[in-house]
């Protein structure tokens, strides 16, 4: 492929996904919510359900249908390396307080180190783990981090969610969830409500604020929503896949691509005035 193919394709991608964003927000649901009856929420890192996902989560359980929290890391990269361990004890036990607060058993850690996560030699073994929470578990629903998120730990576990799903008899609908990008919003839930809650259970993870105030990103994010949804003062959007959709989708991406992202969060766009 020359640089003109390159241009060509990339230019593509960009104009299918500015469709995709604008197709489901012309088509979407606005619903009370996800009407599953057993839901499994994974998430590489531990805080990034309660980010993308708190209110609905509070709406699921309110409606007493099941919930499983799953982490597939230990959440131990987020500082310098000789600090790992300290912050693997600490996001664990945030995350057991999160559960506590909602009044669920204690979460499924799978405590993958994170800064081998996405290790190619670990791939089969991190898959056989996923399956084996979609064989006990058994949900019609599946949250996860949407599969263009800027986090590539955040893609990867798409990846691994489609391994696990491949081959196996589990269709569940595939729900993405914001946490680093947008979504195409075509399911949304009111989470007016829920908010002030969802921010209390950010601020469970306080080790995290040390680097950024997630509880600012947390309401802002939920309250820009809120237009999503007739009368609303909060929102949170998905995209929602049937799994197929979803396999099809992982397939047309390159999820397993080992580069990182960091920067587009951190630094300014360079074409920035």
């Amino acid at each position: 492929m020359n640089a003109r193919d390159d241009r060509v394709a990339a230019t593509r991608g960009f104009l299918a996904g500015s469709r995709a964003m604008l197709r489901h927000f012309i088509h979407r649901r606005i619903v009370e919510f996800p009407d599953f009856q057993r839901s499994l929420f994974l998430a590489p890192h531990p805080d990034d359900i309660e980010i993308g996902c708190g209110g609905t989560l509070q709406k699921l359980l309110a409606a007493d249908r099941q919930v499983r929290l799953c982490y597939l890391t230990d959440g131990s990269a987020v500082g310098e390396p000789a600090r790992d361990a300290h912050f693997a004890v600490i996001r664990r036990a945030e995350a057991e307080a999160v559960s506590q607060r909602l009044g669920l058993p204690s979460p499924v850690i799978l405590a993958c180190p994170e800064r081998t996560f996405r290790d190619p030699a670990r791939r089969a073994d991190i898959t056989a783990l996923v399956r084996a929470q979609l064989d006990e578990f058994r949900p019609d629903g599946v949250f996860l981090p949407w599969v263009t998120d800027q986090h590539v730990d955040h893609r990867y576990t798409n990846l691994l969610l489609a391994d696990a799903l491949r081959g196996s008899s589990h269709t569940p609908t595939v729900c993405g969830y914001e946490v680093w990008s947008f979504v195409p919003p075509g399911l949304v839930v009111d989470i007016s409500a829920e908010l002030a809650e969802k921010v209390a259970l950010i601020r469970l993870y306080a080790s995290q604020f040390e680097f950024l105030d997630y509880a600012h990103i947390v309401d802002t994010l939920a309250r820009a929503h809120a237009p999503l949804a007739p009368g609303a003062t909060a929102c949170e959007a998905f995209c929602a896949m049937h799994t197929q959709g979803f396999l099809a989708t992982v397939d047309e991406l390159a999820l397993d691509d080992p580069a990182g992202c960091d920067e587009v969060l951190l630094t300014p766009p360079p074409t920035m005035p």
